[in-house]
C-alpha cells in the first residue's frame, strides 16, 4: 500500500477514535504496518518494529541506509475555545498508550503544511482539576489555556478523572468584590487576584464567606476606625462593610504601656458583662497541654465565633505556636499569669513579676504584650491583689459559669454535662470558662468536644458572641 493511502486508511480508524464530537473510544484498527515514519511537523523519524515505536537519530537512520520514511499518521485537533493545536500520531490506534501527543507552535504547524485542525472534546497533555471551592470541573489544555467543562463537555471528553485540589481555590468576601485565590485554606493564606488574573483561570466561580480562617478586624488604641487584614485586602473598612461581616469586635492594638484602668474597671474582677443584650463571651484558660487548641479554633471559625484566651507565660514558651494560631483566628490573648500560682499567696512584688514575666514571653509570641486582659489563676485574689493588677494595667475577667470540663472524665464529667451547664447558665453578659488542655490523667478534652454544641444552644436561644477585648478601650 502506498504511504498516501495507508494514511487515510489509518485516519479512516482514527476517526472512530475521536469520533465527530472528540470522545475517546476503542478502535478497531490493528497497528501500522512496521518501518520508517516521519512526522512532518517536527522532521523527528519513528521506527516502528512489532511492539517497539520509537524515534531513531540520525545516525541510527544513515545506519539502516537512510530509508524514505512514510508520513506518521497524524492527526491535528484543537479545543473549540482554545487557540493551540495538538498533533496527534497513533503508531497503533487500538492502544492508546502509543499515541504521541505534541502542542504546535506556529512553526511546527505551517511545517506540516498548516492543516485545518478539527475540533475534539479532549486533548492529550490536558489536566482535569477542581478546585476545593466549587464543584465544577475545569481543564488547561496543553497551551495553558483553561476552561470551565459543562457537563455535556465533560462527558464528551470520555468522563476524564480530575484532580481535587481540596485546599486550594477561591474566596469572595460577601461584603466586598475582591476576589482571593487560596493557596491553603486552612490556613487562610492566600492573595488578590485582578480581574486578567481571574480571567486566565477561567472565571472559577469563588466561594462567598463573611470571614476568612487568620483574617482579623481590629482597631488602634482610641480610633473608631476598624481595618480588615485578610487574604483579600488589608484595608480600613465602612461601618456597613462591618456590618455585613457579622459586626466581629476588633481587636484593640498599641495600647500604650502607660495606659490606665479607667475608674469604673478599678477595683472589678468582672462575672458578667453588663448589658440586656443577648451575648455570651467564651473565654479559655490555658496554663497545661495544648491538645485541645486545635479543635477548638477549627470549631470558632467554622462558626465564625469570636472568643478570648488566657494564657500563662510557661504555656506561651513551650507552645508559641499555639498562641500564634489564637492570634491568627482572630482572637485576643489576655494574661494569666506566668506560671500559675495563688495569687493571694504572693506579695506585691510576686504578683508585679508574674504579670511581667508572662507578659514578656507572649509578646515573644506573637509580638505584641497581653494589656488589658487578665485573668487570676485559679480564680483566687484579694482586693489587694485586683488593686495591683490594675496597677499594671490591666482589667481582671472571672466568669459566670465553669463548665468544669477540666474535671475530666475521671472525674464525672462529661460532653453532654459541660454543654447542659453552660446553657442552662445562659444569660445576657455571660462570661463562660473553659480550658484548652487535656486532663492531666484521663486525657480528656470536654470542653474541646462540647463547644460546637455549646455554640449550636446558645444560638438557638438567639444569643450572639463576643470578645472581651471589644468591652475596654
Amino acid at each position: 500500500m502506498k504511504p498516501r493511502r495507508l494514511l487515510t486508511a489509518v485516519m479512516a480508524a482514527i476517526a472512530l477514535v475521536l469520533g465527530s464530537t472528540g470522545a475517546v473510544e476503542t478502535a478497531k484498527a490493528a497497528q501500522i504496518a512496521d518501518g520508517y515514519y516521519l512526522l512532518e511537523y517536527s522532521g523527528v523519524i519513528y521506527r516502528v518494529s512489532g511492539a517497539s515505536i520509537r524515534s531513531i537519530t540520525y545516525e541510527e537512520w544513515a545506519a539502516a541506509g537512510f530509508p524514505a520514511p512514510r508520513p506518521a499518521p497524524t492527526d491535528y485537533v484543537k479545543y473549540s475555545w482554545a487557540p493551540t493545536i495538538s498533533a496527534v500520531t497513533y503508531f497503533d490506534p487500538d492502544s492508546s498508550a502509543s499515541w504521541l501527543w505534541e502542542p504546535l507552535d506556529y512553526a511546527s504547524w505551517q511545517r506540516a503544511g498548516a492543516p485545518a485542525p478539527r475540533t475534539v472534546a479532549y486533548v492529550g497533555g490536558s489536566y482535569f482539576y477542581q478546585w476545593g471551592t466549587s464543584t465544577q470541573i475545569l481543564v488547561e489544555e496543553p497551551g495553558k489555556a483553561r476552561h470551565v467543562l459543562s457537563y455535556p463537555e465533560w462527558e464528551a471528553s470520555g468522563f476524564q478523572g480530575f484532580d481535587r485540589r481540596h485546599n486550594e481555590g477561591f474566596l469572595k468576601l460577601s461584603w466586598t468584590s475582591t476576589i482571593a485565590r487560596m493557596s491553603d485554606l486552612a490556613t487562610g493564606k492566600g492573595a488578590p487576584i485582578t480581574y486578567d488574573q481571574w480571567r486566565e483561570q477561567a472565571f472559577p466561580a469563588p466561594r462567598v464567606v463573611n470571614r476568612v480562617t487568620g483574617d482579623q478586624f481590629f482597631r488602634e488604641y482610641l480610633s473608631s476606625t476598624i481595618w480588615y487584614a485578610g487574604p483579600t485586602e488589608y484595608r480600613p473598612i465602612s461601618f456597613a462593610e462591618w456590618q455585613s461581616a457579622g459586626s466581629p469586635a476588633p481587636l484593640v492594638i498599641n495600647v500604650p504601656a502607660t495606659w490606665g484602668v479607667p475608674a469604673q474597671w478599678r477595683g472589678v474582677d468582672l462575672e458578667r458583662i453588663q448589658t440586656n443584650r443577648p451575648v455570651v463571651a467564651l473565654t479559655f484558660d490555658a496554663g497545661a497541654s495544648d491538645t485541645g487548641v486545635r479543635s477548638i479554633l477549627d470549631t470558632l471559625a467554622r462558626y465564625d465565633v469570636d472568643a478570648t484566651f488566657f494564657v500563662t507565660g510557661a504555656f506561651a514558651r513551650s507552645y508559641p505556636q499555639a498562641v500564634r494560631a489564637m492570634v491568627a483566628g482572630g482572637h485576643p490573648v489576655g494574661n494569666h499569669s506566668d506560671t500559675h500560682p495563688d495569687f493571694t499567696t504572693l506579695t506585691n512584688a510576686q504578683i508585679a513579676a508574674e504579670l511581667t514575666a508572662a507578659d514578656g514571653s507572649v509578646k515573644a509570641a506573637i509580638g505584641r504584650g497581653t494589656v488589658p486582659l487578665f485573668r487570676f489563676p485559679f480564680g483566687a485574689r484579694t482586693p489587694a491583689d485586683i488593686a495591683v493588677v490594675n496597677d499594671a494595667g490591666y482589667v481582671a475577667f472571672r466568669w459566670t459559669v465553669d463548665s468544669l470540663g477540666w474535671q475530666g472524665t475521671s472525674g464525672g464529667r462529661s460532653v453532654p454535662f459541660v454543654r447542659d451547664r453552660v446553657l442552662a447558665a445562659a444569660t445576657p453578659g455571660e462570661i463562660v470558662l473553659m480550658h484548652v488542655g487535656a486532663h492531666p490523667t484521663d486525657g480528656s478534652t470536654l470542653d474541646a468536644d462540647a463547644l460546637p454544641s455549646i455554640i449550636e444552644g446558645l444560638r438557638a436561644r438567639g444569643y450572639e458572641f463576643v470578645s472581651l477585648s471589644s468591652l475596654v478601650p
